[in-house]
């Protein structure tokens, strides 16, 4: 998603910073637009769930942004008499054709406070082809108005998560210059389905024999008998299995006599 550079020094409260930059997620080429800026409908639970808010603090950053002039209209449906429905509001339209950053709005909801501004600043800061930049400590505590310890903590903590990547840059007097870092591209986590494992076993087929001696085998071969269609599907099936094997008929004259037998005379 494309978030405005102004974006990050103008919001110097961090929730006010991510609402702003999830409303912007949420604008599309069929966004509707009108003299004010651009109307995002959406539901309420909608933003707690992509911001990682509690209820009370996106109510409470709408109000702030709508304060500031972010936010220039806000209403509520109602669906029914005494039932809520989603919100529409109208925001500012700040053009994103130039002098944007990007970043994953799926990341939004597992950075809080301070860490999601100095996040929003590494993006913004970071060249477009390697993702890299080389600010100090000093450079970015004067751009997001923090102190140089908070701006080292939350750095810290930024690269334990791996959201970015520190490099140190060894001089040739042999000393440590300003740190490089990387802004990581974040991939999902997700399932691997494995393969079913194939048992080492081999299938076992039912073979079909005649533990008591049959008298009149006449009656296993008429067709209006319900035995002679179970019967001759059963010979099917092991025709079918043996011929596929490579096997011929030795085979099954070996395994069983009776059986072979009963197979030619059918056919």
């Amino acid at each position: 998603m494309r978030i405005p550079n102004s974006f990050v020094t103008r919001f110097t409260q961090a929730s006010d910073l991510k609402l702003a930059c999830v409303f912007y997620s949420l604008i599309h080429k069929n966004t509707k637009r009108n003299l004010l800026g651009y109307e995002i409908t959406v539901k309420q639970t909608t933003l707690v769930s992509l911001c990682g808010f509690s209820v009370s603090t996106v109510k409470r950053a709408a109000s702030s942004l709508l304060k500031s002039g972010f936010i220039k209209s806000q209403k509520r449906q109602t669906n029914a008499p005494g039932k809520l429905g989603t919100y529409t509001y109208t925001i500012e339209a700040v053009s994103t054709a130039s002098k944007y950053f990007t970043m994953d709005k799926k990341l939004m909801s597992r950075l809080n406070g301070n860490e999601f501004r100095v996040y929003a600043m590494c993006c913004k800061l970071a060249d477009s082809s390697h993702k890299s930049f080389f600010q100090s400590y000093n450079d970015l505590s004067k751009l997001l108005g923090m102190s140089r310890q908070d701006v080292l903590r939350t750095i810290e903590k930024l690269v334990k998560g791996k959201f970015i990547r520190k490099k140190k840059i060894r001089t040739r007097v042999g000393d440590f210059t300003d740190n490089t870092y990387t802004v990581c591209i974040y991939v999902p986590h997700s399932r691997i389905k494995k393969a079913p494992r194939r048992s080492s076993r081999r299938q076992s087929i039912h073979c079909f024999t005649m533990n008591t001696p049959i008298k009149n085998t006449s009656s296993l071969y008429n067709k209006s008998s319900a035995l002679s269609i179970g019967f001759k599907k059963k010979m099917r099936l092991l025709e079918i299995f043996f011929l596929k094997r490579g096997s011929g008929e030795n085979e099954l004259s070996i395994t069983d006599p009776f059986l072979i037998i009963c197979l030619k005379s059918n056919n």
